[in-house]
């Protein structure tokens, strides 16, 4: 392997990587980011649990519920009770800057994209602040990231999980930065801080985003600073100010009754197994190892391929500090990720929050032999390897540009909808009609969502009285005074009283 020639550009510092090497990495943070956010979120096709929390955005943006009641449809979910509100209350104000279209949605989902990537970058550039190799190295702690398990596509589906890295990302930053100040009273500050967005975190999926409050301690473990008795002192004060919050909301009715219906709706349920039993022992583990699979076998195949070029930690003194910021990352994943191997109930994106931490600890061994072995190829090499992720980055956005508006994997159910409310609404706009269902059509849970987004009809409990319209399932016979209407809506009919 030839060694590249010295690069005047690279700036001061001989260790800078030349900026080509510098564009390669960054060409495949943009790859990344095309192949697995952008292809998906520019398709109409989004994710169930994205449409509802839309949905309810959306009708709160109109006045439709309350941020304590939100409502999803008339007839599902009236009252909104599966999570806490705040990421809805928040993508309502969207709707109320941008109006009622699904740009709205996939710009709030983008928007929650961008800034977990900042942040995680932020924490990155904030342990690594000594060790000059390593923060070259954000664009591969970036690109391990958005390959990791379902982070992508989550960011893709406007999932809860999407806000929920934001608040806690920027909960464990302030941890990391109390840390770096000497002053007690500016620690503090940062630990009010933490505290405070621990509760945000809170608000939007319930305590799955308490796992901040393990940052100090796990900081004193992987660093041995500073004492173990501020370390706790410092997670009891992130834990006050999380119970005063909270505390102050319980005395507010609406708060107080919103946690109260989460609580026994949501929490007891899910955590007694009454609400799916796919999580827990081996299954869970599973989940967790097919989740970190890309990240780990980059990091494999790199450690592997240039094994032979440098070693992944350094020298001694280089090693010992680098080994502990992947302790703290890989501990950090850990905390976010041990309740849910111990959960009756998971499903993969609900790792997303702790996958970011996972990717920065592979990044801490496999990026110095990535760099070095970027650097070390001959100019040419350099120059043929940026012409490479060039043209991946255009094909990337090529596939983007041609998917852009397509219906996607739910076209079936977006043309049901859509024809339904050809026959049912007078006009897209003023369109707020109840379809009674009959058969299978009242679990069709991705057509209840649709027709909501879109179109706000509601479907309505077979066990309710027939209204005008009735969508049934090829198994319901046709009731007398009922003719068919002839719309496109197969598995189903749409019959309308004559």
């Amino acid at each position: 392997m030839e060694v590249a020639k010295t690069d005047a550009t690279a700036g001061a510092d001989p260790r800078a990587l030349v900026p080509r090497v510098q564009s390669i990495l960054w060409l495949a943070v943009a790859i990344a980011i095309c192949f697995k956010v952008l292809l998906e979120i520019v398709q109409q096709s989004f994710f169930l649990d994205g449409l509802i929390y839309a949905s309810i955005g959306r009708n709160l943006a109109e006045g439709i519920g309350t941020v304590w009641a939100p409502q999803f449809s008339k007839t599902l979910f009236p009252v909104f009770a599966e999570h806490p509100p705040l990421m809805m209350w928040l993508q309502s104000w969207f709707f109320r800057l941008l109006g009622d279209t699904v740009i709205v949605d996939k710009l709030f989902s983008l928007a929650t994209c961008a800034l977990s990537l900042s942040i995680l970058a932020m924490i990155w550039r904030r342990l690594n602040g000594a060790d000059f190799e390593l923060r070259q190295a954000t664009p591969i702690v970036l690109t391990l990231t958005i390959i990791a398990g379902r982070l992508g596509w989550g960011f893709a589906n406007g999932l809860l999980e999407n806000l929920l890295i934001v608040f806690t990302s920027l909960s464990v930053y302030c941890v990391v930065s109390g840390y770096d100040n000497q002053c007690a009273r500016r620690r503090l500050c940062f630990m009010v801080a933490a505290g405070i967005l621990t509760a945000l975190a809170l608000m939007t999926k319930g305590p799955v985003g308490l796992f901040p409050l393990a940052a100090p301690g796990i900081y004193w473990a992987s660093f041995r600073r500073p004492s173990f008795v501020i370390a706790m002192m410092d997670t009891i004060v992130i834990g006050v100010v999380v119970a005063a919050v909270f505390g102050l909301l319980w005395t507010m009715e609406g708060p107080r009754g919103a946690v109260e219906r989460y609580v026994a709706v949501q929490l007891l349920t899910s955590l007694s197994g009454e609400r799916g039993h796919n999580g827990s022992g081996l299954a869970a583990f599973r989940t967790f190892v097919r989740v970190n699979a890309y990240p780990l076998l980059v990091t494999a195949i790199v450690l592997f391929i240039g094994r032979g070029v440098t070693r992944a930690f350094g020298e001694p003194a280089l090693r010992q500090s680098r080994v502990r910021r992947a302790m703290f990352f890989a501990l950090t994943g850990f905390s976010a990720s041990f309740p849910l191997l111990v959960a009756p109930r998971v499903s993969s994106f609900y790792f997303n929050p702790s996958l970011p931490y996972f990717s920065v600890a592979l990044s801490v061994a496999c990026a110095p032999v990535l760099l070095a072995m970027l650097s070390a190829l001959h100019h040419k090499s350099q120059w043929r390897a940026q012409l490479v992720f060039v043209g991946l980055l255009g094909l990337s956005l090529f596939l983007t540009i041609l998917h852009f508006g397509r219906p996607g994997d739910h076209a079936v159910t977006i043309r049901n909808a859509e024809n339904v409310a050809s026959q049912v609404c007078s006009s897209k706009d003023k369109c707020e009609a109840v379809v009674s269902t009959c058969g299978a059509a009242h679990t069709d849970w991705l057509l209840h969502a649709y027709l909501q987004r879109y179109f706000r009809i509601s479907l309505d409990d077979p066990a309710v009285a027939s209204g005008t319209y009735l969508l049934a399932s090829d198994d319901c016979a046709i009731k007398a005074g009922y003719r068919d209407t002839g719309a496109g809506v197969a598995p189903y009919r749409l019959i309308r009283r004559e």
